[in-house]
């Protein structure tokens, strides 16, 4: 293994790479934990970003909900145009409290993170570190693939469609707009200006929030599950030198003394999956049900507009669509990794030359077998296990819903 002197600068730099797209997503609507905050202007600018986005998503779902259930035209095409909104702005405050409730784990989350780097960087391991460096690269990509389609389909649903389509109401002999999210006009009627403008200018403000929640809780699940796969690579890597440890770092000269290592860094990654468990399982049951239904209402959306041939709405929704279809794969799809990877950990400790150890020193080996069997996954609610097979399932939900919602509308 390369011993390789790194900078403290080259070290913060690395550690601040990986959670950067965290932190960027987080921040500006008041969610980065006040723990990592270096100064009180800091935390007080944390904590007013915090009221002023509760203040906005509640714009949106209190009208909006107050609009859906005191509707009383009957019209059940209108209704369901009505639900899917609300639905979203529901799955948006469910996730924002959770996020600013769980603050102190997504600290603790950050700190584990910080503590790897810094042990890679006291041991001078240039080989971890690249490894590390080349998880911390995959889990950003992720989070700016999920911010990407999140923030263009919000921007189209929230800004260009309220503005551009030909979705219009007659009052008296004025033609006016209809907004993105619905409104109940017993508070407001924001059909004509300037009322039309500030509730247009207040609905992109809380589209923001919403869609940064989103973007905000992928993220954090993407760069912590590559974290931890960097971390299964590097245990695979100590493994495959445990019999022969000529490459071994100084410290470690027999087998016991490298085997306690690897056990020591197996029980600290397992317990880095267990804080990242009970971070995100309540995030991800609420998007894995939300995008179910929300999928399915998408589909909907899409049909009526391209039967409508209102182009706009045609690509907006198909825009929200891939969006939403696109982060419940990528939670799934992180799980799936993760759970390959623990299993990669227990082949690679039978893969390795173990029958050249003595019967005492081989039978070690039996616990990581056992931890590797029984690691702990990533699960919706602590319901579903997130995997591969959870987002086919989700799809299949949708299209029965949608199919179901075709037939009651027609």
């Amino acid at each position: 293994m390369a011993l390789v002197t790194t900078s403290t600068d080259s070290w913060d730099t690395d550690w601040m790479y990986s959670v950067q797209m965290n932190r960027w997503f987080l921040k500006p609507i008041g969610v980065w934990p006040l723990s990592l905050s270096l100064t009180t202007l800091e935390k007080i600018n944390s904590v007013i970003l915090a009221l002023i986005s509760s203040f906005l998503i509640g714009f949106l779902l209190v009208p909006c909900a107050l609009c859906t259930v005191l509707d009383k035209t009957g019209d059940l095409d209108t209704k369901i145009k009505m639900i899917g909104p609300l639905s979203f702005c529901v799955m948006a405050a469910i996730k924002y409290y959770i996020l600013v409730s769980r603050g102190g784990k997504i600290g603790k989350c950050v700190e584990h993170i910080r503590t790897d780097w810094e042990r890679t960087r006291l041991q001078y391991h240039e080989d971890e570190r690249e490894i590390m460096k080349d998880s911390a690269r995959i889990g950003r990509s992720l989070a700016i693939f999920c911010a990407v389609f999140m923030y263009s389909g919000g921007f189209f649903y929230t800004t260009v469609m309220p503005l551009c389509s030909r979705r219009t109401e007659i009052i008296g002999n004025e033609t006016v707009r209809s907004q993105a999210f619905p409104i109940y006009r017993g508070l407001l009627d924001p059909r004509t200006s300037p009322s039309f403008e500030i509730v247009q200018f207040m609905q992109c403000l809380a589209g923001f929030v919403i869609y940064s929640v989103t973007v905000g809780a992928c993220s954090l699940a993407a760069v912590f599950v590559m974290h931890v796969c960097g971390q299964f690579r590097i245990l695979m890597m100590k493994l495959d030198m445990l019999v022969d440890g000529a490459k071994w770092r100084k410290g470690f000269e027999t087998h016991e003394e490298r085997l306690g290592d690897i056990v020591e860094h197996h029980l600290k990654i397992l317990g880095f999956i267990s804080q990242i468990e009970g971070l995100l399982n309540e995030i991800c049951f609420v998007e894995l049900v939300g995008c179910t239904l929300n999928i399915c209402f998408l589909g909907y959306y899409l049909l009526t507009e391209w039967e409508q041939s209102e182009a706009i709405g045609t690509v907006t929704y198909c825009t929200l669509l891939v969006s939403f279809t696109f982060n419940i794969f990528i939670l799934c799809y992180i799980g799936e990794i993760l759970s390959e990877q623990c299993i990669k950990v227990g082949l690679s400790a039978y893969m390795i030359d173990w029958y050249r150890l003595s019967g005492k020193k081989a039978q070690c080996l039996i616990l990581i077998f056992a931890m590797s069997n029984s690691s702990i996954k990533l699960t919706a609610g602590k319901l579903v296990e997130l995997s591969l097979r959870s987002f086919c399932s989700v799809l299949k939900s949708s299209l029965a819903y949608l199919s179901l919602l075709r037939t009651l509308t027609t």
